[in-house]
């Protein structure tokens, strides 16, 4: 049965304060550890809470840059819009101008329509054809007849000039109203391009302030991640310590024991040796009582 080196009181007073320092490091290291990965796990959800907040910002920026095209267009319409309609305003109030200079220049004044004249000049004849006129009457009425028919000539173009007139004038009106309707109708138009324009406005304000809420919550997770990760940095060095202050003592346990062991390598060696000869008894003492006085707090277990 090989010897197993024993340490004095002192050593092993220092052994079991080491070893009890030792429980108590590695039990804080399992503490640490344990929230280390908590941490860690902590700081990997913060990074996908994160990186779900960048994927919801592609869509809503897409969104919001359709909008904005949208805006522009209805704009780019609107100024089209307001450009066609102050053209036709100025063909309203040309036609509105011409229908007015028309109608000032229509004569006044009434005259006998032909229609009119053909019926004085038909009883006139019709008189003379069933009386016996005196021929100073007779000649009268011959001459009536005569200036009638002179003035059923003016009267007839008088009336194709009023005809012509009132075709112009009628004209004139449809083109005023024509004109009219393509003002109300552009003006409609623009009414409804304005409140279309207006609504993606409000829509882009919408969403800009939506998109300002979560550019603020990806700043915030972006802050509790530096946060978790500062703490998980932290703890990690305290790790990295204890593990350091572990393998120390370790090292300091390891030491104990080998330089025991090593002095009851010696030791044996010596007794080896000094067996050999007729005073190897005395020698064995010597040298156990120099070892002893040497090494103090070393002794041998059978």
């Amino acid at each position: 049965m090989s010897e197993r080196p024993a340490l004095s009181d002192d050593e092993e007073r220092d052994e079991r304060a080491d070893r009890d320092a030792l429980r108590r490091i590695e039990s804080k290291i399992r503490e640490m550890r344990s929230r280390r990965d908590q941490l860690l796990a902590e700081v990997r959800s913060l990074s996908a809470e994160q990186k779900a907040l960048f994927d919801q910002r592609a869509p809503r920026q897409a969104a919001l840059e359709n909008l904005n095209a949208e805006h522009q267009g209805l704009g780019r319409e609107l100024g089209d819009l307001r450009r066609h309609r102050d053209e036709a305003r100025r063909r309203l109030d040309d036609a509105l101008v011409r229908l007015r200079e028309f109608r000032s220049l229509v004569p006044k004044g009434d005259r006998a329509h032909p229609d009119q004249i053909r019926r004085e000049i038909a009883d006139l004849e019709m008189h003379q054809q069933t009386h016996a006129l005196p021929l100073a009457e007779e000649n009268q009425l011959v001459l009536r007849v005569r200036e009638l028919t002179k003035s059923l000539g003016d009267a007839d173009r008088h009336q194709a000039e009023i005809a012509d007139r009132q075709k112009h004038l009628k004209d004139l009106e449809v083109a005023l109203t024509a004109a009219r309707t393509e003002v109300d109708r552009l003006g409609t138009e623009m009414a409804r391009a304005k409140m279309e324009r207006e609504r993606r406005m409000q829509s882009m304000r919408e969403r800009l302030v939506d998109e300002g809420r979560l550019v603020a919550d990806i700043r915030e997770k972006a802050r509790q991640r530096g946060l978790a990760m500062d703490r998980l940095d932290a703890t990690h060095r305290e790790v990295l310590q204890l593990e350091r202050e572990a393998d120390r003592l370790v090292g300091r346990l390891r030491s104990r024991r080998h330089e025991a062991r090593q002095t009851v390598r010696d030791y044996n060696r010596s007794v080896r040796d000094n067996l050999a000869g007729p005073d190897a008894y005395a020698r064995v003492a010597d040298a156990q009582l120099e070892e002893l006085l040497k090494r103090g707090r070393v002794t041998l277990n059978g």
